[in-house]
């Protein structure tokens, strides 16, 4: 996507959110709405929903660069949300492509001032009309629409109602399933499909979910999430 797309490679604040979005939510399997709030501008707030502050930058002396986003899960019948939970990031070979580094990107081309990286949604839009030059969130249908729009650049106008904000999600768990070593218990741990395995598995070692990060990087087929997960069903 990266070398195919023009606007993927845009220095332009909206686009560089754009991109960043998509790749991240792909590294971390994340829901759409776990990224971009289904609710709107007034109902958004820092305590609920990702924020600039919830993005650390670190280095380990095995794994190089990496990022962790502190990430909440959604919980549909809380109004308070679930625990955030630690996800991490390694930076891969340097191209500039993966999910690392479309962070630093991020961080980098659409800066905010440091007192307000806390109550700055994650991922913003500025909007076109004149009217109002403030940045909003980022939506489940933005990120619907910017999905469809990046696979119509990529395949034209096949079967677009096949795509929408949970495909980064799925598409990030099929290639992780092609990585040596990934198993179906690691799967619904990262994807946070069960709450159990997700807290086991954000018990472990620095070491170990680095090395689980470097994973996403990994060649091969991925297997259908229907064999991995018998009862994952995939959103219409």
């Amino acid at each position: 996507m990266w070398s195919d797309v023009p606007a993927a490679r845009s220095t332009h604040p909206n686009e560089v959110n754009n991109q960043a979005l998509l790749v991240v939510a792909w590294h971390v399997l994340a829901r759409g709405g776990e990224l971009a709030p289904e609710v709107t501008a007034a109902g958004w707030s820092p305590e609920l929903h990702p924020t600039r502050g919830d993005v650390e930058f670190h280095r380990s002396k095995t794994h190089g660069p990496y990022a962790v986003l502190w990430l909440r899960p959604l919980k549909k019948h809380s109004k308070l949300g679930a625990t955030k939970v630690p996800q991490y990031i390694v930076q891969h070979d340097g191209r500039g492509d993966d999910a690392y580094m479309m962070l630093r990107r991020l961080f980098d081309l659409d800066a905010v001032p440091e007192e307000q990286v806390k109550t700055t949604p994650l991922f913003r839009r500025r909007p076109k009309s004149r009217k109002s030059s403030a940045p909003v969130h980022m939506t489940v249908p933005m990120m619907r629409a910017l999905v469809r729009s990046r696979m119509k650049a990529l395949m034209g106008e096949t079967a677009m109602q096949h795509w929408g904000a949970h495909s980064c999600r799925i598409g990030g768990a099929t290639d992780l399933s092609a990585s040596p070593g990934a198993s179906p218990l690691l799967l619904q741990a990262r994807g946070r499909w069960a709450s159990d395995v997700a807290k086991i598995y954000n018990r472990q070692t620095r070491q170990a979910l680095l090395e689980a990060s470097s994973m996403m990087y990994g060649a091969g087929k991925g297997r259908d999430l229907e064999e991995l997960i018998p009862d994952f069903v995939q959103p219409a």
